[in-house]
């Protein structure tokens, strides 16, 4: 009974309570990303570029959660076009210039060998599951989108509670999306796709690249109250 009890209470504790999100999107330039990830007190970061051009099953692991497809598979010149074997059903990494999808990471760093980002691959979209590692929590979100909204189709944003439609861009626009949370969460699901008379669309891909996590550690009270629940499980054991 204790060790489930244990449980419960850390869960409870621990466990983010739920959030209204707001989405806020502008154009993207290097001194207005600088600008907003310049007042995050400790940024977890991920630009793509540590990776190879290649396909990535749902799943895919970072240090800023992990990403999925939204579904549908992908036939148009992205990927029969693609340098890599590549069957249209997954996310992929990308470099250089995909039909108007590009890294904003030279932009950043003045580097033009900065050039992967992660591409939806002209499926639905991109789901993001937000988790950092550490045990520490987050309440702003900073990360660029290309090449959405073109062909009379909408970049849908969706995360707690939160919808926002991009509409109405041209080919290899560049965007900056800042979500801000309203509060400290341990976890958060990002869904972005485009959309055309309310469905979903195939064969019109974007990308996202340089994410820039506002991190929060854990309160010390959560972290006091783990380690000494941690040892009540432990006196548990030792005397069952």
């Amino acid at each position: 009974m204790m060790k489930s009890l244990t449980l419960s209470v850390l869960a409870t504790c621990v466990a983010a309570p739920a959030f209204a999100a707001t989405v806020n999107v502008s154009g993207f330039s290097a001194a207005s990303y600088q600008a907003s990830v310049g007042s995050m007190s400790t940024v977890v970061s991920q630009s793509f570029e540590t990776y190879s051009e290649m396909n990535v099953n749902d799943g895919f692991a970072t240090n800023v959660g992990t990403f999925a497809s939204a579904g549908g598979t992908g036939s148009g010149g992205t990927v029969t076009e693609a340098d890599f074997a590549n069957d249209g059903t997954k996310l992929a990494l990308r470099d250089g210039n995909v039909y108007g999808r590009v890294s904003t990471t030279k932009s950043l760093t003045g580097n033009t060998a900065d050039d992967m980002f992660l591409d939806s691959n002209d499926t639905k979209g991109i789901i993001w599951n937000v988790m950092l590692a550490g045990q520490k929590m987050f309440d702003r979100i900073v990360f660029t989108v290309t090449d959405a909204a073109e062909f009379g189709n909408s970049l849908k944003i969706e995360t707690g509670g939160a919808t926002y439609m991009v509409s109405s861009a041209g080919n290899g626009v560049k965007r900056l999306i800042e979500i801000d949370f309203g509060q400290n969460v341990s976890s958060a699901t990002i869904t972005l796709g485009h959309f055309k008379d309310n469905k979903p669309r195939t064969n019109d891909g974007f990308s996202i690249d340089d994410i820039a996590v506002s991190a929060v550690p854990l309160p010390a009270s959560a972290l006091f109250l783990i380690g000494g629940l941690g040892g009540l499980a432990a006196l548990r054991r030792r005397k069952g």
